[in-house]
Formats: structure tokens, sequence, C-alpha cells
């Protein structure tokens, strides 16, 4: 199951790197596209506003030359200014232009090429008006390209923004659910171990704790009395004429019983260093820690009341007619150095005396 476990959180853990690296390229690809938008339309602005605005002002000046020359009526290299000035129109006039641009364009054109065919100074001075009113045009233009292209590079940080904050509580959402599922299983597991570790000290069938923790807690009972200079006590129980009330009952109602028995021992001895065990069959045992005889003798005569009181049918019984127990208890002193094995046999005889001597009753030995 472990082994499951952490191939499950290994699994999860890839998943959870490859979601951040998706997310990571996602988040860069995102951003490189709108860069390279970015890019796109300052170059557009840049070229498509600034130099023809350039363009138009080197003919600007190259028609008021001509202007100029023509009215202070001195030489001047008329030729070279009309190269110039063609030069840089058709530069102008074969850059990008929407619909009504070209419209305008081409009409301006015409009177170009119309004003050097006839020479003459007012269509000179006509054109340098149309120029004057494209420089304006072309201004307008960038300034509105620059609102648009401001707008839109706002709505750019807007959106790479808002992406960026979406892929990263998404990230957070996907790995606070992975350590969710973590804790979860960490928990579940937490839990399996203590449900096997309870059972495995357990008694199936009466929830008391089994004959091999007895094993544990009564070979440690002498080294827990003489470290805590405490008096202890070590109780054996066995269920009277048990035997005969499987025969007359059956086993099904002889387990009935046994948890009966099982849980009035459970609720009596509920204290912090009081431990109740099932050793095997009908027998239960009960080791006290820090106890003296006045309180064990109290303890054995409410028990054997106590289990009278369940009035338990037991038509099979030489004692009484109901359920009834035999008990033989041993009080270890601290320091004494009694070995477990001698208090375990100790025990035992005192409750075969309770047998012998009519059942139904109890039998305290010393320990020394």
């Amino acid at each position: 199951m472990t082994h499951r476990f952490f191939k499950s959180i290994t699994f999860k853990l890839i998943v959870l790197v490859s979601i951040v690296l998706v997310a990571l390229i996602s988040a860069s690809l995102l951003f490189n596209s709108q860069i390279d938008r970015l890019k796109k339309q300052i170059d557009n602005i840049y070229f498509g506003n600034f130099i023809p605005i350039v363009k138009l002002r080197i003919i600007t000046d190259n028609y008021k030359d001509i202007i100029s020359c023509r009215t202070m009526k001195y030489v001047c290299d008329f030729k070279k200014e009309q190269n110039a000035i063609l030069q840089e129109w058709d530069y102008y006039n074969k850059s990008y232009k929407n619909e009504k641009e070209r419209i305008v364009a081409d009409s301006i054109n015409e009177q170009i090429l119309d004003s050097f065919k006839s020479n003459k100074l007012y269509k000179f001075k006509n054109i340098l008006k149309q120029i004057d009113f494209l420089i304006e045009y072309e201004t307008q233009v960038a300034f509105k390209q620059r609102k648009s292209f401001v707008d839109d590079y706002k709505k750019m940080k807007d959106f790479l923004f808002y992406n960026i904050v979406l892929i990263l509580i998404f990230a957070f959402a996907i790995i606070a659910y992975i350590i969710y599922q973590l804790v979860k299983k960490d928990n579940q597991l937490r839990v399996l171990n203590t449900k096997y570790k309870i059972d495995s000290i357990t008694d199936s069938m009466t929830k008391l704790y089994n004959r091999k923790y007895f094993d544990t807690i009564f070979d440690n009972m002498p080294f827990i009395s003489n470290a805590n200079n405490w008096e202890c006590a070590f109780i054996m129980i066995d269920i009277d004429f048990f035997k005969q009330y499987n025969d007359t009952y059956g086993h099904d109602m002889g387990d009935e019983t046994l948890k009966k028995v099982a849980s009035l021992l459970k609720e009596y001895f509920n204290k912090k260093y009081e431990f109740v065990f099932r050793l095997g069959g009908e027998e239960f045992g009960v080791i006290l820690f820090d106890i003296d005889k006045d309180i064990l003798e109290s303890c054995l005569k409410d028990i054997n009341k106590k289990v009278t009181e369940l009035n338990i049918e037991h038509s099979g019984s030489s004692v009484l007619n109901v359920v009834s127990i035999s008990m033989g208890a041993i009080i270890y002193k601290p320091n004494t150095y009694i070995s477990a094995n001698r208090l375990y046999k100790t025990a035992d005889e005192c409750l075969y005396k309770s047998k012998q001597n009519g059942r139904n009753q109890y039998h305290i030995s010393k320990g020394n």
C-alpha cells in the first residue's frame, strides 16, 4: 500500500511539474506574440506616418525653391528640383494607402505631373497647398493611429495581466488540489496505520486487548512498578461453567455473552492505567497500575455483582441461574522482584481457589 501511495505521489508531482511547464510556455508564447504584434504596430506608425511626412516636407521645400526661383527671377536648376520632387513623390505615392487616401493621392499625382508640363507658377503654388494638406492629413492620421495604438497597448497589457493571473490561479488551484490529495492520502494512511496497529493488539470479537498485547504489558509490569514505586495488580477472570453455557445455548449465544462481559469490564476499568485483555476462550485479564489492596478488593466485589446483574440466563450453572465469574488476583509491590511468570502462576492459582471454593467469588494473593 505504501508503494502504491508513493507511486501516486510521484505521478501527481510529474503532472504538477508538467502543468507548471505548460503554463509557463503558454505564458511565454502569449507574451511573445503580443510583443510581436506591438512591434508591428510601432513599425506601421513609424514607416506609415513619420517617413511619408518627411517625404512630403522634402517635396514642399523643393516646390518652395521653384516658386522662390520664379518669383525672385534668379537662375535655378529647375530640372534638378523637378527630379527631386518626382522621386520623393514616387516613394510617397507608392506607399500603402487606404481607399480614401488613394483617391486623394491619385488626384494630386495628376496635378503634380500637369504642373511640370505646363510650368505655371499658380499651379506650383496650388500643388504646395495640396502638399500642405497632405502633411496635415498624415499628421492627423498619425495622431489617430497613435491613440489607437495606446488604447490597444493598454488592452494588451490588461490582457496579458489577466491571462497571467488566470494561469497562476489555475496553477495554484492544481497545486492546492494535489496538496489536498496528498494530505488526504496521508491522513488516510495514518488512519489505516492506526487501525492496523489497533487491530494488531485488539481481540476481534470482544474489542479488548489481545493476548499478544497482554504479554507485552504484563512482562513489563514489574519494571513499571519498580520505576514508579507503584503497587500493581493482575486479575484473572473466568466465566463460570462456560462450556455448559455453550452446550445449552449454542456458541452464537456464547459469543454474545463473551461480548457483554467484555463490554462490562471495559466500561468499568476505563481509567488511564487500567488495561483489560481477553486471554483466550472465556478467560479475561486485567492489569491495574498504582493501586492498593482495599481498592482492588472493592473493584473485585463490584465486578462480581455487576456481572450477575447482567441477568444473562445460565440454566447449566451449578452456582446461579445467571452468568457469573470467578477471579484470582495478585498485588505486586515495587522492588519485590517477583518475575512475571511467577505473578501469572500465582494469579492462576488464586483463580483456581475461587473455583474450588464454589465459584462466583474472588481470591487475592499479596505476591510476597
